[in-house]
């Protein structure tokens, strides 16, 4: 059973926390693998496909990662049986909102039944950790101007699949919480970027084409709604305030990770274009559009400040560089 609300409980010397980080391969779980690392703490790992390792290459020697869907309820008990972590971060998600509306049954299959799955074998093994469960920013919906900045106390009311099987997630963590005494935290981060990320991501996909275009490719960058708004943050800084809600948070809070700050498309493409030398045109594709994309997102990070006197440290111009950086060494 999980330990109670009183964070206190669970600051013990960094190096003999044992953490296990469902989608380790992904963008954020490779970041938070590193982090953790840096901080002497143990590192274990799930993955659906072991041979998409590319992103924590560099770290696989100091590493164990257990292949597993998180749909497969029984692998997923053994391997909790068999490491017994004191933190579980869960992360693994289908989290690219396209195919998510492509693919309705996999995405709930996943983030849902995946943290289901997660969650009950926690109880039935009566592991004394703390979970926290990476829910998203998406679980707003569509938000007005008199909405924002959106508080975690801000109604839920998803329109995309992954939205809405985010929020069913989210609730469904929070039961746990509430029922069983489950000692689960919740955060809801809203858009982080940087080096490692999908190029079918908005950020990742500029840095990927000028990259590409500085190569020898056309001087063309392909684009959608460049009048949207979002709260962008640095990976690195995310993965930061993960840590520190794990830390300081008391179980059963939910908490927005953001920087607080609305950032427009066009802003960003602008930042990156000034780092390339090359004359590059912008065309309008249509089927980058989202239907259903709000115009301006932004949150409110008082709680995150106030509970865990965390902030970001990362500045988007240095982020976006980074992301440049990385596309140039590996496209």
């Amino acid at each position: 059973m999980g330990t109670s609300g009183n964070p206190s409980t669970l600051n013990r010397s960094p190096e003999t926390l044992k953490n296990l980080i469902t989608g380790i391969h992904g963008f954020a779980g490779s970041h938070l693998a590193d982090l953790l690392l840096s901080n002497n703490e143990e590192v274990f790992g799930i993955a659906r496909s072991p041979a998409d390792n590319g992103n924590v290459k560099h770290i696989e020697d100091k590493i164990q990662v257990f292949p597993c869907n998180i749909g497969n309820r029984q692998e997923l008990k053994k391997i909790l049986a068999t490491v017994r972590p004191d933190r579980i971060y869960h992360l693994a998600a289908v989290s690219f909102i396209p195919d998510a509306e492509k693919e309705e049954a996999a995405v709930f299959d996943t983030n849902l039944i995946g943290t289901l799955n997660l969650l009950q074998a926690v109880k039935e093994l009566q592991l004394n950790c703390r979970v926290l469960f990476v829910g998203s920013a998406e679980v707003y919906g569509r938000v007005t101007e008199v909405e924002s900045p959106i508080h975690e106390d801000s109604r839920l009311k998803p329109v995309s699949f992954y939205g809405v099987s985010k929020a069913s997630a989210d609730l469904l963590a929070h039961s746990y919480f509430l029922r069983d005494g489950l000692d689960v935290v919740r955060v809801r981060p809203f858009n982080h970027i940087g080096p490692r990320q999908s190029s079918r991501f908005v950020c990742s996909s500029f840095a990927r084409q000028i990259a590409a275009i500085e190569k020898g490719g056309e001087p063309v960058i392909k684009t959608g709604n460049l009048e949207s708004y979002r709260d962008f943050m640095d990976v690195r800084d995310t993965v930061s305030a993960y840590h520190s809600v794990m830390n300081k948070a008391h179980a059963g809070e939910v908490i927005n990770v953001c920087a607080g700050q609305a950032v427009s498309i066009q802003s960003v493409l602008e930042i990156l274009l000034g780092r390339s030398n090359i004359s590059i045109r912008i065309e309008r594709d249509p089927q980058l559009f989202r239907d259903e994309e709000p115009l301006r997102i932004c949150g409110d990070p008082s709680l995150l400040h106030q509970r865990t006197g965390w902030s970001p440290q990362i500045m988007l111009e240095q982020t976006l560089s980074d992301l440049l950086s990385h596309w140039r060494e590996n496209l």
